[in-house]
């Protein structure tokens, strides 16, 4: 009976699951049509296209407008849906440095952008592996492109479809090894933008396709052309927008001290732009902070237009780029018009920055860059076409590759403005010993024997001058016990003991003066110089970095985790100077300063532990030419301080007066004509006194009027 009843129970409730399902649940509870699952096509490039497997249905949309045939029928659907394009990577140039292309450059179907470019030189190898070329462009993990496109009236129609013209795939019209073609039509057919990359092939030789000798700028410049065509019967108003180099690399990041860097020039009166990621940070908080004490949240897009509305440049720029240290991409537009006219009637209405991606560790290692908004622009009628032109330098910062036309970039060479023509001058000398076939090391220091060969006859003026001073040390300081706390009367009788023994207290200063701006020339040269990039010496890989002898097994304060010798050699050469040259403490006074120099010698150690190997091999070198220069020249300067010196004193000899019987009948010898500064001091002097007569004189006439 129980069993019986068990069975029903079974046969009831599957029956009843069969009708529900089968015939009222859907029914009472439809379910909404799915839209036919994408079929993904695998393209011969590797790229993928989306194709509708239910290709012949005819249902409408709700979305779309159904046109009317003439009998009242429904007629086909109007598809303003865009056209469908596989999605392509597409590489012009080569690698290879026999190929005649200086560059590879990787192109994107996605917003038919630049996504990489790596530079063929072998030189330019990754650092951290030396069996890859460099990738100066693209290094960002983000999917912005360099060069993407935006245009405000096939955005307007895209954005309903929940796509951008920036990322959606553009059909590749033509592509060779030195030139492709995208292209894409607007949803309604009423404009067409084609976008051209162009390389241009040199004929350099095939053993000079390395280093310093490639000094052809049209070999690292992309060109690029925008056209824009109205397809319609109707004006085309519209405006375009172009992203800027996006992903520049950043190179050594423990150690350098240059980081991206936004720079645009601009032609007219308008001052150029220096920009970091740190200031751009702050912008970008500024615009959080004001929609946060407003009550508001902000989004990215939101931050984007107000960076464009309030903190954008509307200057027409001759160049606007990113650079880093060694490297720099750089934006020019092609514009041939006359400079008024390229002013009256501009390309680009405003250029403003842009956070590409922000660094939570450190801002300064943010990527960022900058976006290009045209002034509006007017199709009038149908096939009438825009036409706009852009070089983008991507390479190393060389003069010779900067210098020339369209960019005239000087100021990203990073020289400075006081002693750039000096840094230049270097960096041009440092080349020509390269180009004799010696290493760049022995470069650095056949630059540092020719430097301080030319100043050699300061330095010994210095060495004569730093002998007197140290021989008249025990009559200064029995001026100084004598006249005790009077410093005027110690200053008188300093001075006049000065100037019999014709030194110029300020003889060691000037060779200073000299030294100083040759001293900043090589540093910016030697810190700026690309050819250092990879350069070995010894156990140094890299002569634009700190040596790297090994790794700490932790990060220290300030100095890191990399162990530099070269810092290290450098203190210690400079402390064997201090010990040489400097005359032992007279005084508590002096013996404060030099405990000072030697602190600050330490301070240096510090400062050079980040600095290139270069830098401080320059600094080794330069400081055993100094001790050698002084051991030699140290005799010398003491007998000809001594010779310098007379055995009897001016006051010595008028209180002896002259010898009798005629025995002193020699003429006495010609007086030394006085310098610029001994006159000088002189002419000082002689005005203290004058000034001193003056007073007694009004004192004394007071005196007279009181009584």
């Amino acid at each position: 009976m129980d069993n019986r009843r068990f069975v029903t129970f079974l046969v009831c409730f599957f029956a009843f699951t069969y009708l529900y399902n089968g015939l009222i649940a859907p029914r009472l509870f439809p379910k909404p049509e799915q839209p036919p699952a994408p079929v993904v096509v695998e393209d011969t490039d590797g790229g993928a296209a989306a194709a509708d497997e239910d290709a012949g249905e005819t249902e409408n949309p709700d979305d779309q407008p159904v046109a009317e045939k003439e009998d009242g029928e429904p007629a086909a659907v109007v598809d303003d849906a865009p056209a469908v394009s596989p999605n392509r990577r597409v590489v012009i140039g080569s690698l290879n440095p026999q190929s005649g292309f200086f560059m590879e450059v990787q192109l994107n179907s996605a917003g038919a952008a630049i996504e990489s470019v790596q530079l063929s030189d072998p030189t330019f190898k990754e650092l951290t592996d030396v069996q890859e070329q460099l990738v100066v462009v693209g290094t960002n993990s983000t999917d912005d492109r360099t060069f993407s496109t935006a245009i405000t009236t096939i955005d307007a129609q895209l954005e309903k479809h929940k796509l951008k013209l920036k990322t959606i795939d553009w059909e590749v019209v033509a592509s060779d090894s030195g030139s492709a073609t995208f292209s894409f039509d607007a949803p309604d057919r009423s404009l067409r933008v084609e976008k051209t990359f162009r390389l241009h092939m040199t004929d350099v030789p095939p053993e000079q396709m390395r280093g310093a000798f490639l000094t052809d700028a049209a070999g690292f410049t992309i060109e690029t052309e925008l056209k824009v065509t109205n397809l319609s019967s109707e004006p085309q108003l519209f405006e375009y927008e172009l992203q800027g180099p996006v992903g520049i690399v950043l190179e050594n990041i423990e150690h350098t001290r240059k980081y991206r860097d936004i720079k645009i020039e601009f032609i007219g009166e308008e001052d150029d732009v220096v920009l970091g990621a740190k200031a751009l940070n702050k912008l970008y908080e500024n615009h959080i902070d004001v929609a946060r004490d407003a009550g508001q949240g902000i989004s990215e897009v939101q931050l984007r237009q107000k960076l464009k509305t309030n903190d954008s440049w509307t200057g027409v720029f001759r160049y606007a780029g990113v650079d880093v240290q060694f490297f720099a991409g750089l934006v020019a537009p092609l514009d041939d018009r006359p400079e008024a006219e390229r002013l009256a009637n501009k390309w680009i209405d405003r250029t403003y920055p842009v956070m590409v991606q922000q660094d939570r560790v450190d801002v300064n290692y943010s990527d960022i860059s900058f976006r290009m908004a045209s002034s509006p622009q007017t199709l009038p009628a149908e096939g009438d076409s825009i036409v706009h032109r852009f070089a983008f330098f991507v390479g190393p910062k060389r003069s010779e590759l900067l210098d020339p036309e369209p960019m005239e970039a000087d100021q990203v060479l990073d020289y400075g403005s006081w002693f750039g023509f000096i840094a230049r001058g270097m960096h041009r000398l440092l080349s020509w010993f390269y180009s004799w076939g010696m290493p760049y090391a022995l470069a650095i220091i056949c630059l540092t024997v020719l430097v301080r060969g030319c100043m050699f006859p300061l330095s010994r003026k210095q060495a004569i001058s730093a002998a007197k001073m140290k021989d008249l040390q025990p009559k200064i300081n029995e001026l100084k016990l004598k006249y005790g706390e009077d410093k005027e009367k110690m200053a008188k009788a300093q001075m006049e003991l000065w100037r019999k023994h014709n030194i110029n207290p300020l003889g060691g200063c000037f060779p200073l003066l000299f030294q100083f701006p040759i001293f900043i020339a090589l540093y910016t040269c030697l810190n700026t110089a690309v050819d250092l990039r990879l350069a070995q010496f010894l156990w140094i890989e890299n002569l634009a970095a700190p040596d790297a002898l090994f790794r700490m097994p932790a990060s220290l304060p300030i100095l890191g985790q990399d162990f530099n010798l070269l810092p290290c050699i450098t203190v210690v050469l400079f402390f064997i100077q201090q010990k040489l040259f400097m005359p032992p403490p007279a005084d508590e006074q002096q013996a404060a300063q030099q405990k000072m120099m030697n602190f600050m010698t330490l301070f240096f150690g510090f400062m050079f532990w980040h600095m290139p190997a270069g830098l401080c091999l320059y600094f080794i070198a330069s400081s055993m030419w100094g001790i050698a220069e002084r051991m030699l020249l140290g005799k010398t300067s003491t007998s000809t301080a001594a010779a310098a010196e007379p055995s009897v004193t001016v006051k010595e000899a008028a209180v002896a007066g002259p010898k009798k019987n005629g025995a002193n009948t020699k003429a006495p010898a010609t007086e030394k004509k006085q310098g610029f500064f001994q006159k000088l001091m002189a002419a000082a002097e002689e005005a203290q006194k004058q000034a001193e007569k003056t007073k007694e004189k009004q004192n004394k006439s007071k005196k007279k009027k009181g009584r």
